[in-house]
């Protein structure tokens, strides 16, 4: 998931909306679970001033 600031002048990216995101697109997958890897604020992505962005797995877990 990713949260873009677009100018210095935006509100700066937000980790948990990145973290948010990421958890909806896990859903889109059939995912019931995430693994989250890592979370960070980068620069220099195109189109973004600042950006924060997380990475995770998207996992299926059943009861046993």
């Amino acid at each position: 998931g990713e949260s873009c600031q677009a100018s210095n002048q935006d509100s700066p990216p937000n980790i948990p909306t990145a973290r948010k995101r990421m958890q909806i697109n896990a859903a889109k997958m059939k995912a019931n679970a995430v693994l989250l890897h890592r979370c960070e604020v980068t620069s220099g992505t195109p189109g973004c001033y600042r950006q924060a962005v997380c990475l995770g797995s998207a996992l299926n877990v059943t009861a046993q």
